[in-house]
């Protein structure tokens, strides 16, 4: 691994590039579990980066395949705990916000619970931490978004990926990284401050409607059922032989009447 290398951005961010590493997640925890120790709470926000990962990993077992040409970042940052709730709602419009600014034409869906989407494509993905108590949370959300390179997955899966090349973007890889990573941090902070409108935003991107037929995976195994809606913490609500059930956490496989077409997975 190459040594990493700070970019010049405001003083209030810490942002450090590596061009290459196991997990800017694996990273992120080392560096929160040295803060809380050390009983450090004035530490700015802290976003890593990095060209390729070799050890990228998603919700639950999902491998985060990570080849030279996309953008592979890792926010850590302290919030207040009032905000922990809207954490992922903000994240999801934040990182939709900040493609669309970069690249015009382009449309950002999202997927239950952390996909990035262009047209039944994933683009990205993102998946949130959290740790702490009292008034403040040490969080890390981790983000991923294809730019120059659309990842060539294993034979059958059921993913199928998208590139910002393949949308009309052309340009620097690193300094396409830079720009995302200043608008997404730009505007999480902003969703962060008005919760409701975050929602308002996330909502209005969602791809699922009511009464879709959908197959989630929570835990070991598969529950189908027809989308009812989300809760305002973003929790999914399922209605499942009659009753509704409600998911905080969980994986969206499929659409029961669509098998072989649109799926999505973990970051």
């Amino acid at each position: 691994m190459s040594m990493p290398r700070a970019w010049d951005f405001a003083p209030t961010l810490n942002l450090i590039w590596l061009d290459s590493v196991d997990s800017t997640n694996d990273w992120a925890d080392r560096l929160m579990a040295a803060a809380l120790e050390a009983d450090e709470t004035s530490l700015p926000d802290t976003v890593l980066v990095a060209g390729s990962q070799s050890g990228g990993h998603g919700r639950g077992d999902n491998a985060w395949v990570s080849p030279p040409g996309g953008l592979y970042a890792t926010w850590l940052a302290w919030i207040p705990v009032e905000s922990l709730p809207c954490l992922p709602l903000a994240v999801g419009v934040a990182c939709a916000e900040a493609v669309e600014a970069l690249v015009d034409g382009v449309t950002v869906g999202l997927k239950w619970p952390n996909d990035l989407v262009v047209d039944g494509r994933k683009l990205g993905g993102m998946l949130c931490h959290a740790r702490g108590s009292d008034d403040r949370v040490w969080v890390r959300v981790g983000f991923g978004i294809n730019i120059a390179t659309t990842p060539v997955l294993a034979a059958g899966d059921p993913v199928r990926p998208v590139a910002l090349a393949e949308l009309g973007w052309v340009g620097d890889v690193e300094q396409t990284a830079r720009v995302l990573v200043q608008e997404f941090v730009r505007r999480v902070r902003v969703a962060l401050a008005d919760p409701l409108r975050a929602r308002e935003q996330w909502q209005a991107r969602l791809v699922h409607r009511p009464g879709e037929l959908m197959r989630v995976k929570v835990g070991g195994a598969a529950l189908e059922g027809r989308f009812v809606g989300l809760t305002p913490e973003g929790h999914l609500e399922v209605e499942v032989d009659g009753r509704v059930e409600r998911i905080a956490s969980g994986e969206f496989v499929s659409r029961p009447e669509a098998e072989g077409g649109e799926h999505a997975a973990g970051a």
